[in-house]
């Protein structure tokens, strides 16, 4: 972090209870908030998956998997088609929602294992200092330290959000955070199938093999998300039973991409593209499909915007009201035309040399038309370091992540892409998942969806690739990222960890 952003950080932090004291003095939104203040500011429902993504939902052409709550949402709402998190991280993901900031603006937050202290703010406390009741329950920011914080930065915890309702005190409006576990690895084998859910239906993308194994791992993870969708629709039964529904504010969206090879932890489409829904009465018109590009670090400054307060200058995430108010569907602001995606360290799974491991740096631009990628260390291993000691077996890479190229999580189409990466149906997609990547990769979304084509270097697309490179790197430096001007090793020294305290050493393949 530049001494510029440091400073905007440190003044932000020392100004957030003076802007608090200022608004509790102007408006009665403290303690004695009444039932007509509480109206006047909308509750906040965050519905929040781990490791959800584009586009596992019904209302999404995807009719195998099962999700009315969302569909709902979609349709009592808008649906957001470009939208995407910062980073396809649990930690820095959620980091970056909870500031509305850039993850890389965050010091040792850009990372996994990072932390998240108190001088960087946090939309939650700012809501909670001016009124707002607010807690969470499931997971919140994590799995990351909190540092020095009292209780996680998402709110207090709560056994359910029955328990969080019961413990308002009257009156009050609400900030609630519910952060499923779902559809998060491991998964029960053949859960699917009792699910009611057909493997032979589910559709396989281009990046991954088409078998009966895959197919088995897609239908398990598809019944991890029809069970978030579920739970979601328990948490607005009870919104409507206590008659608020219609006074909230209601986000739903996963953290970062599903946990299969090349999806999760990369910056392909796969790993960042998040369904998102947002639904509120009486402010934002119902059955409008935008295609203005989002990051999930919209958020903060949108729910603070939704509440009255101005956001924090150290925000660099931008609020998305004006598109919810609007009446258009399609692209409604025209300078949402891109979004940015980062990643800094997974796991730490990279030997550096020096007895540590660290990550895989890189950024990317998506637009409609394109998507670049610039990594910063193309000559590590972009899914982690590959086993050593040789091949482990079947069961080791399906369920232990840290055998080897533990970037990408522990799964029964993680095994068998490795342990058919030789032939020759398979190898070109091992190789993409697994395989060392160049130093940019480029992108034709409109020919090449499932982004298998790296036309990078490619003589025709030389102008877009420099183009979305220079507009990559100018916004990188205009918000301080250390990568952009040759920095940024401080991030691998703030998580690196001894190589012998991660890697596991595989045994030989029992094939």
């Amino acid at each position: 972090m530049g001494k510029t952003d440091w400073g905007n950080t440190m003044r932000m932090h020392a100004w957030a209870p003076l802007l608090a004291s200022m608004w509790l003095g102007l408006i009665p939104w403290g303690n004695t908030a009444t039932a007509a203040d509480a109206r006047v500011r909308p509750n906040i429902l965050f519905l929040f998956a781990d490791d959800w993504a584009w586009p596992h939902a019904s209302c999404l052409d995807m009719p195998e998997v099962r999700t009315p709550t969302f569909d709902r949402l979609a349709r009592e709402g808008v649906l957001f088609r470009n939208a995407h998190c910062a980073a396809p991280s649990c930690s820095p993901s959620r980091a970056a929602i909870l500031t509305g900031q850039w993850h890389w603006r965050l010091g040792d937050g850009v990372n996994l294992r990072g932390a998240l202290p108190s001088k960087f703010t946090v939309y939650p406390d700012l809501l909670e200092q001016t009124g707002y009741f607010v807690g969470l329950s499931g997971k919140g920011y994590g799995p990351g330290s909190i540092a020095d914080r009292s209780r996680n930065p998402a709110g207090r915890s709560f056994k359910n959000f029955d328990a969080f309702l019961a413990a308002r005190p009257k009156g009050k409006p609400f900030c609630f955070w519910f952060g499923s576990r779902d559809p998060h690895r491991p998964y029960r084998w053949r859960s699917g199938r009792e699910a009611g859910l057909d493997p032979a239906k589910v559709t396989v993308p281009a990046y991954l093999p088409d078998n009966a194994t895959v197919r088995e791992d897609i239908a398990d993870h598809y019944a991890e998300v029809e069970r978030f969708d579920g739970d979601s629709a328990a948490i607005l039964a009870s919104l409507e039973k206590a008659g608020e529904l219609d006074q909230t504010l209601i986000v739903m969206s996963g953290d970062n991409g599903w946990p299969f090879p090349r999806c999760k932890a990369g910056l392909y489409d796969s790993g960042t593209h998040q369904p998102l829904a947002i639904r509120w009465p009486g402010k934002v018109k119902a059955g409008r499909v935008v295609d203005d590009f989002a990051s999930l670090a919209d958020l903060a400054p949108t729910f603070l915007e939704a509440a009255g307060l101005p956001v924090p200058p150290a925000m660099t995430a931008k609020s998305l009201m004006p598109v919810l108010v609007a009446e258009a569907s399609g692209q409604v602001d025209p300078q949402r035309d891109h979004v940015l995606t980062g990643m800094e360290t997974h796991v730490p799974c990279r030997a550096l040399g020096d007895g540590n491991l660290g990550g895989y740096p890189m950024r990317s631009i998506f637009t409609h038309d394109f998507h670049f990628i610039r990594n910063f260390r193309p000559e590590r291993w972009p899914a982690g370091d590959p086993a050593a000691g040789g091949m482990p077996d079947y069961k080791e890479l399906a369920t232990n992540t840290r055998v080897g190229w533990a970037d990408c999580d522990a799964s029964p189409s993680k095994a068998w892409m490795l342990l058919h990466r030789d032939e020759a149906a398979t190898a070109g997609l091992a190789k993409r998942a697994f395989d060392k990547r160049p130093a940019r990769e480029l992108y034709d979304l409109r020919k090449d969806p499932y982004e298998m084509t790296n036309l990078a270097e490619d003589p025709a697309y030389a102008k877009v690739a420099e183009e979305l490179e220079s507009r990559l790197v100018s916004e990188l430096k205009a918000t301080g990222d250390p990568r952009a001007t040759g920095h940024g090793d401080e991030f691998d020294r703030a998580n690196a960890r001894p190589a012998e305290a991660v890697q596991v050493k595989a045994k030989k393949n029992k094939k």
